[in-house]
């Protein structure tokens, strides 16, 4: 019994104040990160009037490279093992990576022209249909059915995109058609992603790593076919130094808002990191009407906050289900890394890879275990 006992001990360790503290950070951190990526893309468009959504989403996947790369070998992460990246190179998985990498692309330069094109709130309000659209994917391609009452908080969430939409004083037909391709480009996107990280058991890293490989230079191939290319060699702020700031801020932003997601996910879980991605798009929809100052109008502002009362109530309906899933699930003590994988309408990390989780887990072996033995007695 003592020997228990002794074996519990580190596992409360991971339950402290200090660690709960930490995970709130993770989370607020992830959040911030989330919606100033959005707000910092947003400034480079419309301060500055950069019109090459191919180029940019071209420096942020070589950037995403040598950055896992460079850390990769400075030992700050560990994605692929003790051997890393080249030694634990899966040419398999990545030609599997390789079959959707031209959906991410083609997502990644439509999110770049729809943010372009749209206010924040709109962009927010038009990308929260990849829900929808991931309900639709499911149904036509898995025959899987959504809960009522997810259903009813999709709809609500629908409802208040269209009357927003109703009442946009800046509405534009191709932004609006833009932003909806980027949604289902999105929701098509996590459904193949979800797919594959659940048979291959990629790591968030290693996936981000493939998927940057491919995605390089066929961003570049549409950079080149629109002439991106020569059209960046006469923009007027290619040496304003606000302008260079905010572009390597931006390059980089695609790693570090996967490293955020990493470490809310590792020191909490996926459920939170889940709800937290879902919250951050209320507040940067909200914070996106005085942010650039988006003309409105009342049907506007209404149809935003319905559609917002919808991702909320989504968002709780998929926690407390969740809370009920993982009640009965402990996590499996082989995984030492966050693996991809599908969490309805959007990708996360595996809890079970979340230290907090495995305390949980363990904690409950423990009870389980000296209950029985109490009993047989």
């Amino acid at each position: 019994m003592t020997a228990n006992v002794v074996m519990v001990l580190p596992v409360a360790h991971h339950e402290t104040p200090n660690r709960r503290r930490r995970g709130a950070t993770a989370a607020i951190f992830y959040g911030a990160t989330s919606i100033a990526t959005v707000f910092l893309n947003k400034a480079i468009f419309a301060v500055w009037k950069f019109r090459y959504p191919a180029s940019l989403v071209t420096a942020q996947t070589v950037f995403t490279v040598f950055a896992i790369v460079a850390l990769e070998q400075l030992g700050v992460i560990s994605p692929s093992g003790a051997k890393g990246f080249r030694g634990n190179f899966d040419a398999k998985a990545f030609r599997r990576v390789g079959s959707v990498s031209a959906v991410f692309q083609l997502k990644l330069v439509l999110d770049m022209k729809a943010l372009s094109m749209i206010n924040i709130p709109m962009y927010g309000v038009l990308k929260s249909s990849t829900t929808p659209f991931v309900m639709l994917l499911d149904y036509v391609m898995m025959y899987k059915v959504a809960t009522r009452r997810v259903q009813a908080a999709v709809w609500l969430t629908t409802l208040g995109g269209v009357c927003a939409g109703s009442g946009d004083l800046e509405f534009t037909v191709l932004g609006y058609l833009v932003a909806l391709a980027s949604a289902f480009c999105t929701a098509l996107y996590v459904v193949l992603v979800g797919k594959i990280g659940d048979e291959l058991q990629l790591d968030s890293f290693t996936l981000l790593l493939y998927n940057s490989l491919w995605s390089a230079p066929l961003s570049f191939a549409i950079c080149v076919l629109f002439g991106e290319h020569r059209e960046i060699l006469d923009f007027p702020y290619k040496t304003h130094i606000g302008f260079v700031l905010a572009f390597l801020c931006s390059c980089s932003s695609a790693f570090v808002l996967n490293y955020a997601t990493y470490l809310c996910t590792q020191l909490n879980e996926a459920l939170t990191t889940s709800v937290v991605g879902r919250t951050k798009s209320i507040v940067q929809g909200l914070f996106g009407l005085f942010a650039f100052h988006v003309h409105t109008s009342l049907t506007n502002v209404v149809g935003i906050l319905l559609n917002s009362a919808g991702v909320a109530w989504y968002a709780y309906e998929k926690y407390t289900g969740g809370k009920k899933t993982s009640a009965g699930n402990a996590a499996p003590e082989s995984l030492d890394s966050c693996i991809i994988h599908r969490e309805d309408s959007q990708l996360t990390l595996d809890s079970s890879a979340s230290p907090r989780s495995r305390a949980k887990a363990a904690f409950n072996d423990f009870v389980n275990v000296n209950s029985a033995k109490y009993h047989s007695n």
